[in-house]
């Protein structure tokens, strides 16, 4: 394995970055107010601030939005890259509004449109905008009510007895996901038909709140400490996804010990989420490219410790691919670890 410098993450990977041809800018303090941003754009947009675009604002949007992306792949500076959000905030596309809204909350003077279109977001029944409203709302405004109804927990029966090999851990916002729970989760039965038949799958299987802040993530990682201790595991192998990787390294600090770790999509925010290495006996992350979700959590998106196995699939933004069990069989995941 290449030796990396330790602990320094990629927030935006270089390479992904050139094959995406996107241009360099230099970052800026500067908040732009939106009348300004509309007349740079060239555009008058007829709508007060709301969840969802008028059909007159998406149609003038769409007329200029190649014009106004043009001018920022020409000359990339913060007004340009603020002026082509501002567009894009009247996409036709949820998750184009959803991402730009998620940038553009904290370079506006006045973020009421954008965090109109982050709860809107947060509501819609497509999984990836709803993640990326999630992680963007809850980044700028964590007691947001809207974000309450995703920390529901969804409980599902399972007859199966404990057993003493691996787990799940899920992360922020799935605690009332199916994909992971016993025994007739997507991911679960994938793990237990194909990876190891003794994945933890009794109706006491641990789950945390799937809050989005680091006190959620701390308790989550001494909930499953105990958890750890009752059941008296001792080196349990460890599938986590998103920022299950968070809890599950923070319950190695603790002192739990594990066998394999591996984490799935898993920000990075290094050193403040490490693993104890001394308390692991492997590390495998398994991630996407340029990842929307981590982009909208502020998170690193590949961790630069050579004491991690680290595996990059061909796969462009998407933060659930890696708990898909038709990724793990065309990339043969189960290898990497």
């Amino acid at each position: 394995m290449q030796l990396r410098p330790d602990g320094v993450a990629e927030t935006l990977p270089r390479d992904d970055v050139v094959e995406l041809g996107f241009p360099r800018m230099q970052t800026s303090a500067a908040r732009f107010l939106p009348s300004a941003l509309e007349n740079a754009a060239g555009l008058r947009f007829t709508a007060r601030p709301a969840p969802l675009p008028v059909r007159a604002d998406v149609g003038a949007a769409s007329g200029r939005l190649v014009g106004v992306a043009n001018a920022f792949y020409q000359n990339a500076n913060p007004e340009t890259a603020a002026t082509l959000l501002e567009v894009s905030l009247r996409h036709p596309n949820q998750l184009v509004r959803v991402a730009a809204a998620a940038s553009y909350v904290e370079i506006v003077a006045d973020p009421v449109r954008s965090t109109l279109i982050l709860e809107h977001g947060v509501r819609s029944g497509d999984r990836m905008v709803r993640a990326v409203a999630a992680h963007a709302l809850a980044h700028v405004d964590p007691r947001n009510r809207v974000l309450a109804s995703l920390l529901s927990s969804n409980k599902r029966p399972s007859l199966r007895r404990p057993s003493r090999t691996s787990a799940i851990v899920h992360g922020t916002w799935a605690r009332a996901s199916s994909w992971w729970q016993p025994d007739s989760g997507e991911f679960w039965k994938y793990l237990h038909d194909n990876v190891d038949p003794d994945l933890y799958g009794a109706a006491d299987r641990f789950e945390w709140s799937g809050g989005y802040s680091d006190v959620a993530r701390a308790l989550a990682g001494n909930d499953f400490r105990e958890w750890v201790g009752h059941k008296a595991f001792d080196g349990l192998d460890l599938f986590t996804h998103s920022h299950g990787g968070s809890v599950a390294m923070l319950a190695s600090q603790g002192g739990t010990r594990v066998g394999k770790l591996v984490m799935l999509s898993c920000p990075v925010h290094w050193p403040k989420y490490a693993p104890n290495f001394t308390q692991v006996s492997k590390v495998v992350s398994v991630r996407v490219r340029m990842d929307l979700v981590i982009l909208a959590d502020r998170g690193g998106q590949r961790f630069q410790d050579n004491h991690i196995d680290e595996h990059v699939l061909p796969i462009w933004f998407d933060h659930f691919a890696t708990h898909d069990p038709h990724t793990w069989d065309r990339y043969r995941v189960r290898s990497m670890l």
